[in-house]
Parts: structure tokens; C-alpha cells; sequence
């Protein structure tokens, strides 16, 4: 059963495109050889070893080519204390040289290849065989003179040797005695002896051993009698130089005797490594994945296609199958040439594929069950030579399945694929409907797992009575009148006969005539069929359209995002362009306010304080007249005693007086009263609101964008000096954050006459501090900066002297 199994799968074609990709001879037997895993731990490694092969083909350091010599016959006649010839030890040099080469390159890149790293490990280190052969044998498979220092002494005197006949051969071909003797102008050699060609009638002319006679006999070959002894001298240092020879490929042969063992295992695993590429390359060449593989019996195919066909054919319709939960059988129906068989071979190859390492050909997040046993009957099994008829080949094969699977109960039995195509036909439609249905009972309470292909409407309809049943249906177009080779999960399909014999070309009046005979129930089926297929149909591809707009909101959506977050960037760009300007502002502020404050303690009068409040005024409404109109401004009207936030400062304090007929307002903030312009406040918000703000005010980390006036003489106010004292918290806050928070403090106590700024920043892990204390260095409203003391907090804080 399992070899006919592997015929009607056409497992030895797929077997044969495997073989081909491989390298070597070697690779090749591998290849036609393979066994079946049994275990889902090993079937899980035969399919990693083949993912990692194919990452080391399309990665940037692929494996050099696995082509080498099969070397076990030699080795063979090594391990029998047989000499090996130049071209044996040659080859016996390739194999070890790969070996090393394969070894190099897994202890570079193994761990990237776990899986095949542990497969070579066998591979020994056996450089110094092959560097010693290679010292003896060169490529072409010949000794080298240089293979001992007695052959070289040899080989040299040998040439000599010939040297000296040759130079004797040339002067005689030169010599006038001989010139009405001679043949032609050559020599030649006949049994390892130089001879020279004469005339057949002229022979006796000259005194010589005659070697030979050519063909037409007008020819004799003869050696001169004074070139006898140089002649033997050649020979007999040419049967030196050769018995030097044989004591040097004994030698090499007896040190591969030696690790016949070794050399045959490093053998072995290039055999296997070679297979594994052709693996690899079978799967780049069908676009296989490796696939997810469980002992629970779930079949989830995505976008499968069958190998076969993703080897002869540019385009394969892909379908996705699936088996899981409760569902033991798949039943797929629906028209003739629709694909059914296809489908049904698709699976058992797979089946078969993963438990010997190859990808199946379909999507990445597939999921195959390891089966034990597959089993198919597929196609004729008539046989006139044995009386056998097609209904019986079926019922034959279906026995021989029941006696391999065994009675229920047994665990083994849950191991088994079968597949069945148009079980029970070839025979009345009515019983082989009932023995189907029976023998499709009878296999899952075996526990197996089946997939049949029929076209009997009460196994169409078995799904709606055994909850172990599912419907599978390939479509067929009403349109054109056609198959499209798709596969639809769920729902049963008609056979639309009729309709594929129309299209072939069938009489119209015998279509017209069998439409008649058909009872309508039957009818009626077959019409329900198509119906739930072409809903099916524009169900899918309404859900496609569906997914074609989810996916479009998406990349939109995603834009949006690219766009906020250019906007964010173009906002702190903004930001940082304005506090410059600003800054330039600010310092001519500057300026003009140490110049009264100098003037006004010179001379404290009081209209002098009033010109110089006058002053201050215009010098704010100048500023202000440069910056665009709030757009924060609540239509709803400010009072007395509102919480609201100075956006110059990023500040939150009390308002002490109405808006209404005012150019400025004072506003309470901690202990300090700050008058500024109405439209450069507004309600504090709720999140404004969580600023936090103690005896001495906290500066929040907005930049400065309008100035102020602080009345002079107020409470916080050093009556003396006329500066003020402000503290910055900033611990817990990040580095750039911190910074925009320490200038807008800078710009304030500027603006302020504060002469002191403390901030505290915390010891964490110093970024805030090595920023604050690097933005001190380089300011030029800086006096000077220290450490606080113990008392003011140590080196968690910033003392800030301001010019």
C-alpha cells in the first residue's frame, strides 16, 4: 500500500527534480535515498537544517559547490592493501580538501547555522593527508619529480638520457649516408626503444634490430646498432624512475589505508551537506517555506500550490486547506477538471515532504500535521492482466488499508493521512454512496484523518449530519462556463456536468434532454450549491475590497503621523529660531533697565521713579507691538481674584484687578505682583493649573515671547540692591526639556533685576547638571556659577550670579 501510495503521488518525480539539483554523485544516491522522520522533533530539525541551508545560499558567504568524486571504491582498494594510482589519490585530495574548506567555514559562521553546524561535526581535520598527497600528486593526477629526492636524481638522468638519443636521432635524420635509407625525416619509438624509419627494400643497408613493420609494409622500423646500449640505458633508468614511483604511491596508499574510517566520514557528511543544498535550492527554486509542524493533527495550508505544477508552470493557482478541531474528514466536491485530484495529491506530498526536510510550497504561517502512515487511492486501479476491474482495484486497495490500519482503539491508528478519490464510484451510484459514507465512518472512528473527493450529493451533505465532517468545494465560474481551480473551505460544490459538456461541445439537444431526466430534488441540490458558491464567492470579495480600505485608512493614518510629527519638529525649530530674536530683544531691554535702575539710585524722587515707571511702559508696548495677537485669548471675560497664566513666563498667578480700560494688570505670583499687558494673559487651564508653585515661584519650561515690569518695592524685592532672588526646579525633568525651562528662568530674572537664579537639578546621573552648568559657561548674562553649599543643597544645585 505505502509503494503504491508513492506512485499515485508521483513522489519519484518530485524525488527526481530533487536529485538533479544536487552536486555530486554522492548527493544524488542522498537524495534518492532519503528516510522518513517519524518524530516531530526530528522532522522539526530536517526542516530548520533546510531553512539555515537556504539563508547560506542567498546570504552574502554562500557554501563553495559540494561537487566532489566518488571515492569508495578507492578507498575501498586502500583499505586492502591496494595501490592507488595519481588520479585516485588526486580525487582522495579534492574530498579532503572540501572537507576542510566546509569545516572553516561552519567554525566562522555556525553560529549563525546551529542546525547544520551540528550535522558537521563529524568532518575531521585531515589537512596533513591532503597537503601530503598534494606535495606528491598534482592536479592532473601525475607524480611529481619532486615527490622524493631519488626520483628527482632519477627523472633527471632518464631525460638526460633521451636528451643524448635524441641528439644522435637528429644528426643521423642530418647525415647524407642515410639520406637514400630514410623513409622520412623522423624518428619514432616502438616498444619503449627510439627506432628510425628505412626503406623496406634498403633494410639490409644498415645494421640494426627491427622492431616493426608498417601497414603497407613499405616501412621497417630499426634501431642502429650503436644506439643499442644508449637505448638500454634509457630503459633501464626508466624502470628505475618507475619503481621509485610505485615505493611512492605505496606509501601514500598504505598512509590512506590508515584512516580509511575518517576519510569515509567526511565523505559521508559532504554526501549529506550536498543533499541539504539541493534541498535548499529546490525550495528557492519552488518558493517553499518552512512550515509550523504538530502532532494534533491540524492541517492549515496557506496559499498552497502544488510542486509539481510550481515546477513545469509559470503560474499555479494557490488554495489554502484546512483540517482542525473535530474535523476528521474533508469531503471536496464540485466539477470535473476543477481540481479536486490536485488538491487532494497536494496534501499527501506535503505530508510526505516534511517528514524528510523539504518546504512545502505554500505560505510562511502554514501549519502540517506529522502523519505516521499516508495512504492514497487515486486514480484507475484496473487490472485486465488479473481480472481485477476498477471497482474492484478500489475495494481491493480499501481492505489492504483496513488491515494496515487495524482495529480501533489503537494509538498508531491516529497517525494516518488517507486520501480517497471518488471514493465508492465505478460502481451503481446509489450503494456506492452508502459504502462510501460507511467506509469514510469507519476510518475516522479509527481515528485517521481523510480527505475524499466525490461527486455523491448525500456525502455533499454528510458534513450536516456528522460534526466530524467539513465541506470543501472547488469554484466553478457560471459565467463562463468554467473551472477556476480555486478551492472554497466550507461549503459543498455541484458538479455542473452539464454545463462543462455544453462548454466542450456537447449536442445542445442531449444537454436539453438530460436536464429532463435529472429528478428535480437532485436539481434542486445542485442549484443550492451554486447559489452558496457564488455567495461565497461575493462574500470574499466584498471582505477583500474590505481589506484593500482598512489597509488604505492605515497608511493614510500612518501619514497623519509623519505629518504630526514634522509638524512637532518644525515647531521646535520655530521655537528655538524665536528665543534668538527674542534673546537680542531681551538684552536691549537689558540695557535700558540697569540704565534707570543706575539713574534711580542716583536720584530717588519721586517723579523721578514716576518717568522711569513711564518708561518702562513704552519700552513694553514697543516689545509688545512685535508679537502677533494671542489666539489663547478666552472669550470669556477675566476678574479680579481669577487664576490665570502669564504666557510670557509659562507662569500661573492671581489677577488683582479688572481688565476693563487698562493698557497693564498686575497679577500675584508668589510673592512677587508682575504687571503685564491683558493680551498677554489668559484663564489658567486645569493643566495649567498642575504647575506647581511654592512661596518662591517655580519657572515652567514655556519660552519668554513679550516682556514684563515688576513693580518696584515689592515684597520679594531686596530694597537695598533693588534684585530678586528666584529658584528653578528642574530635578526629574529630561535634559532638553531642562534647558528650555533654565532659559525662560534667565530671561525672567533678567527682565526682573534678579540678581541671583538657584537651580535645583538633583544628583541623579549629572546629564542635567553637566547640561546646566556647560549652558553657564557660555552665557553672556552670566556673571558667575558655583556648587551650592551643604546648606543650599550641595552639588545638586546651581548658584547662578547674573550680570
Amino acid at each position: 500500500m505505502v509503494q503504491h501510495t508513492e506512485q499515485v503521488l508521483e513522489w519519484s518525480v518530485l524525488i527526481d527534480y530533487l536529485a538533479k539539483e544536487a552536486a555530486s554523485t554522492l548527493g544524488e544516491a542522498c537524495c534518492r535515498t532519503l528516510a522518513f522522520a517519524f518524530d516531530l522533533e526530528t522532522a522539526r530539525v530536517q526542516q530548520q537544517e533546510t531553512t539555515e541551508m537556504v539563508h547560506i545560499l542567498e546570504g552574502t558567504h554562500p557554501l563553495p559547490s559540494l561537487a566532489f568524486p566518488d571515492i569508495r571504491n578507492v578507498l575501498g582498494r586502500a583499505q586492502k592493501e591496494g595501490i592507488l594510482e595519481g588520479p585516485d589519490l588526486r580525487d582522495i585530495s579534492l574530498v579532503l580538501g572540501l572537507g576542510y574548506t566546509i569545516r572553516q567555514y561552519l567554525q566562522i559562521h555556525g553560529s549563525t547555522f546551529p542546525k547544520i553546524r551540528t550535522r558537521s561535526l563529524n568532518l575531521q581535520d585531515l589537512m596533513w593527508i591532503k597537503q601530503m598527497i598534494d606535495s606528491c600528486i598534482d592536479l592532473k593526477g601525475q607524480l611529481r619529480e619532486s615527490a622524493s629526492p631519488e626520483l628527482y636524481q632519477l627523472t633527471r638522468k632518464s631525460q638526460g638520457l633521451r636528451q643524448t638519443m635524441r641528439q644522435q636521432l637528429e644528426g643521423m635524420l642530418a647525415s647524407q649516408e642515410y639520406e637514400n635509407l630514410l623513409q622520412g625525416q623522423y624518428f619514432a619509438e616502438r616498444e619503449n626503444r627510439c627506432v628510425i624509419p628505412i626503406k623496406a627494400e634498403r633494410q639490409h643497408a644498415i645494421d640494426g634490430i627491427v622492431h616493426d613493420i608498417s601497414g603497407s609494409g613499405a616501412t621497417v622500423f630499426i634501431e642502429p646498432r650503436h644506439l643499442v646500449e644508449l637505448n638500454n640505458a634509457i630503459k633501464f633508468a626508466d624502470l628505475q624512475v618507475a619503481q621509485e614511483e610505485r615505493h611512492i604511491l605505496q606509501d601514500l596508499s598504505s598512509r590512506v589505508a590508515e584512516h580509511v574510517w575518517a576519510i569515509r566520514e567526511n565523505l559521508s557528511c559532504l554526501a549529506d551537506l550536498d543533499c541539504l543544498m539541493a534541498k535548499a535550492r529546490l525550495s528557492i527554486k519552488t518558493h517553499g517555506s518552512p512550515i509550523h509542524l504538530n502532532q494534533e493533527h491540524c492541517i492549515d495550508l496557506q496559499n498552497a500550490r502544488h510542486p509539481l505544477l510550481a515546477l513545469t508552470k509559470e503560474q499555479v493557482i494557490p488554495n489554502s486547506i484546512r483540517i482542525e478541531g473535530d474535523t476528521k474528514v474533508l469531503i471536496i466536491s464540485g466539477p470535473n477538471a476543477g481540481g479536486k485530484t490536485v488538491s487532494l495529491k497536494l496534501v499527501g506530498l506535503f505530508a510526505m515532504m516534511v517528514k524528510v526536510g523539504l518546504h512545502p510550497t505554500c505560505g510562511p504561517d502554514s501549519k502540517m500535521a506529522l502523519f505516521g502512515q499516508v495512504y492514497a487511492d487515486i486514480g484507475d486501479s484496473q487490472d485486465l492482466s488479473k481480472d481485477v476491474s476498477s471497482f474492484s482495484g478500489h475495494i481491493l486497495n480499501m481492505i489492504a488499508l483496513l488491515k494496515n490500519i487495524g482495529s480501533p482503539g489503537e494509538p498508531a491508528n491516529r497517525d494516518a493521512l488517507v486520501l480517497l478519490d471518488e471514493v465508492g464510484s465505478s460502481t451503481d451510484p446509489i450503494e456506492g454512496a452508502a459504502l462510501a459514507e460507511a467506509l469514510l465512518t469507519r476510518l475516522c472512528e479509527l481515528g485517521c484523518t481523510i480527505i475524499a473527493t466525490t461527486h455523491y450529493p448525500t456525502l455533499k451533505t454528510l458534513a450536516f449530519r456528522n460534526p466530524h465532517v467539513r465541506n470543501a468545494s472547488q469554484e466553478f465560474d457560471m459565467m463562463t462556463l468554467a473551472p477556476t481551480y480555486r478551492l472554497i473551505d466550507g461549503i459543498p460544490g455541484g458538479s455542473s456536468a452539464l454545463e462543462i459538456a455544453k462548454r466542450l461541445g456537447l449536442d445542445s439537444t442531449i444537454i436539453q434532454s438530460a436536464q429532463l431526466l435529472i429528478q428535480r430534488q437532485d436539481h434542486d441540490l445542485d442549484a443550492i450549491f451554486r447559489a452558496l458558491q457564488n455567495t461565497h464567492t461575493r462574500l470574499e470579495r466584498e471582505c477583500e475590497q474590505a481589506q484593500h480600505l482598512r489597509q488604505e485608512a492605515h497608511r493614510l493614518c500612518d501619514e497623519a503621523q509623519v505629518t504630526r510629527d514634522q509638524l512637532r519638529t518644525q515647531e521646535q525649530e520655530d521655537r528655538q529660531r524665536y528665543r534668538k530674536q527674542w534673546q537680542q530683544e531681551f538684552s536691549k531691554a537689558q540695557r535700558h533697565l540697569n540704565q534707570m535702575v543706575n539713574d534711580l539710585k542716583k536720584d530717588k524722587t519721586l517723579s523721578n521713579v514716576k518717568s522711569i515707571q513711564q518708561t518702562i511702559g513704552a519700552l513694553n508696548q514697543e516689545i509688545l507691538s512685535h508679537l502677533p495677537n494671542n489666539p489663547w485669548v478666552s472669550s470669556e471675560p477675566l476678574h479680579e481674584g481669577d487664576l490665570v497664566e502669564i504666557d510670557a513666563l509659562g507662569t500661573i498667578g492671581v489677577l488683582q484687578e479688572s481688565l476693563e480700560g487698562k493698557k497693564q494688570v498686575s497679577i500675584r505670583v508668589g510673592t512677587q505682583i508682575i504687571k503685564t499687558a491683558p493680551s498677554a494673559i489668559r484663564r489658567a487651564t486645569s493643566s495649567s493649573g498642575n504647575k506647581p508653585l511654592s512661596g518662591q515661584q517655580q519657572l515652567s519650561g514655556k519660552r519668554s515671547h513679550s516682556t514684563i515690569s515688576t513693580e518696584l518695592g515689592s515684597p520679594a524685592s531686596d530694597q537695598e540692591t533693588g534684585h530678586y532672588q528666584q529658584e528653578l526646579v528642574i530635578r526629574g525633568f529630561r535634559l532638553d526639556d531642562a534647558m528650555e525651562m533654565t532659559l525662560a528662568a534667565l530671561d525672567h530674572a533678567l527682565v526682573t533685576q534678579a540678581k541671583y537664579l538657584k537651580v535645583i537639578h538633583g544628583q541623579g546621573s549629572g546629564a542635567l547638571k553637566t547640561g546646566i552648568r556647560t549652558l553657564c559657561q557660555s552665557s553672556p548674562y552670566i556673571q558667575s556659577f558655583r556648587a551650592g553649599d551643604p546648606s543650599e543643597g550641595g552639588d545638586g544645585v546651581t548658584m547662578i550670579e547674573l550680570r
